[in-house]
C-alpha cells in the first residue's frame, strides 16, 4: 500500500526541481505532521536558480532565452488520492500522486520524491 503524504513531503518536476510541501491538515497527523489533502498542492510553483521559494530543496532549471521559467503544478490526478482515508470528506494524497507541471518549456509531469513519513499506508 502507498504511504500517505504529510507536511514535509517532497515533490519533484522533470527539470530537477524539488520542493517541500510546507503545510498539512492538523486534524490527522503522523508523528506530529499533518496529512496533505488532495487539491492543496495545486498552484505550487517550484523555485528557480535565480528566484528561490519557501520549501525549495533544489531549483527547477526549466528556462527559455528569456531566463528561468520554473514549473507550476496542477492538482494531483485522482489515481494519487486515497480511496479509504479522507479528512472532512477530502481524500489525502498518496506517494503515488502526480500531475501536470507547466513551465516555460511547456507541459510535463510532477511526482512525489519523498512522502515525508514511513508509518501510515492506505489505499
Amino acid at each position: 500500500m502507498p504511504l500517505v503524504l504529510v507536511a514535509g513531503a517532497i515533490i519533484q518536476c522533470n527539470h530537477q526541481g524539488r520542493l517541500r510541501l510546507m503545510t498539512g491538515d492538523p486534524r490527522v497527523t503522523v508523528k506530529g505532521k499533518g496529512v496533505v489533502l488532495a487539491g492543496k498542492e495545486g498552484g505550487v510553483t517550484f523555485g528557480s536558480p535565480t528566484t528561490p521559494v519557501p520549501g525549495m530543496v533544489s531549483p527547477c532549471t526549466a528556462s527559455t532565452t528569456g531566463g528561468f521559467v520554473p514549473c507550476t503544478i496542477s492538482p494531483a490526478t485522482p489515481d494519487g488520492w486515497s480511496t479509504k482515508l479522507t479528512v472532512g470528506g477530502t481524500p489525502v494524497l498518496l506517494a503515488t500522486a502526480g500531475g501536470i507541471a507547466v513551465s516555460g518549456l511547456g507541459t510535463d509531469r510532477w511526482t512525489v520524491a519523498d512522502p515525508g513519513q514511513s508509518v501510515l499506508e492506505t489505499l
